[in-house]
């Protein structure tokens, strides 16, 4: 059976559009398009600030956060107002001292600061992401609905980083007339095994605004700018989950962002080129979640928006699914019976941050 070639997918060059120019859905723009200076005076004339944030686990990330931060401590005072470390830790330990090298760079830790929904939820990066816009807001440092937040992953490669991975998506956020959200899309080296695994998935799904997605360069980048507006329109989930729901919920229109308009023209795509990060291990162990545990995560997701809209049902007993990932793991010696790992597969889903009255009422001041 022969390879069936499609249309390739050409970059848009927003300097043949206007400044408030419309941007086609899902376009594909090069991240180097925009210099510093360029910014700087889109930025000014708007009047809209702009705000990094690293959600983290813990000081593990220290030294590697080192050096993304100073990649982009050329644009702080300029083009970024204030970065954030979402740390999920009590005690950021080593991160504190990131501050003292970079002052715009502050850490919050965000188990001190979650909103009153997010009691006894676990800590992932969608928790800790939820967390901290929660914070900026009711404090005070982001509340005007076209403000803009960057999310970067803190584990990205520092080879592999530079400015542009901020220039590219802010460029396209104050360059195009209803643009929400520029997710950073790129190749990965060695490949994404768990990426290939949903694009062939969602391939499956027989439904027009689900093929929409695999005109998406790299489905589970973790690395997106948004308003502020968007980030207070969306559900979280509180762990890996949270990028497919966020691209599930705007390819299936249910987030409702302009009305007459898909969610889906709301997103555009920043190309970066190539980005690796240390990769999970592929079979999880008692010590650290594998791509097996973060599989189980971005499917259930899927399973469950598409129940939520409607599109599957199950029997007997949805309320009962989904139930637990039963993992196999090498017995400690020879000769005996393999050890099981048992986890469980649902996320919290965590409701728009516009539905507590805190954030509800901080928007409309602002």
């Amino acid at each position: 059976m022969g390879v069936v070639p499609t249309a390739p997918m050409a970059f848009v060059d927003p300097r043949q559009l206007a400044p408030g120019s419309p941007c086609p859905p899902l376009a594909l723009i090069r991240a180097e398009t925009w210099s510093l200076e360029d910014l700087e005076v889109l930025k000014q004339r708007q009047g809209r600030s702009v705000h990094l944030a690293f959600p983290v686990k813990d000081e593990g990330e220290a030294d590697n956060l080192r050096h993304l931060a100073a990649h982009l401590d050329p644009l702080a005072g300029r083009l970024i107002d204030r970065g954030w470390l979402a740390c999920s830790a009590a005690d950021p330990g080593a991160l504190s001292h990131l501050s003292q090298e970079f002052p715009w760079l502050q850490v919050v830790p965000v188990c001190r600061t979650a909103p009153p929904d997010q009691g006894g939820v676990a800590w992932g990066k969608g928790a800790a992401m939820r967390a901290l816009l929660y914070h900026l807001v009711v404090a005070g440092a982001v509340r005007h609905p076209r403000a803009l937040v960057q999310f970067l992953d803190a584990d990205i490669r520092p080879a592999f980083f530079g400015p542009a991975w901020c220039l590219g998506p802010v460029g396209a956020l104050l360059w195009f007339e209803g643009v929400e959200a520029a997710k950073t899309v790129y190749f990965r080296p060695r490949g994404g095994r768990l990426n290939t695994f949903v694009r062939s998935l969602l391939a499956t799904l027989p439904h027009p605004g689900l093929q929409r997605l695999q005109d998406i360069l790299y489905l589970l980048s973790g690395e997106m700018a948004a308003t502020l507006r968007f980030w207070s329109a969306i559900p979280f989930k509180s762990g890996y989950g949270i990028e497919i729901q966020i691209l599930l919920r705007l390819a299936l229109d249910l987030l409702r962002l302009h009305p007459g308009r898909s969610d889906v023209a709301s997103l555009v795509q920043v190309y970066v080129g190539q980005m690796d990060h240390r990769h999970a291990p592929l079979r999880s162990n008692r010590g650290r979640a594998g791509l097996d545990q973060m599989a189980a995560a971005v499917f259930t997701t899927i399973w469950e928006v598409l129940q939520e809209a409607g599109l599957i049902s199950w029997s007997p007993d949805p309320a009962a699914w989904p139930g637990t990932l039963r993992l196999p793991l090498p017995a400690p010696g020879p000769g005996r019976p393999p050890r099981w790992l048992t986890v469980p597969l649902r996320e919290d889903t965590l409701p728009p941050l516009a539905s507590l009255a805190a954030v509800a009422a901080a928007l409309e001041g602002g």
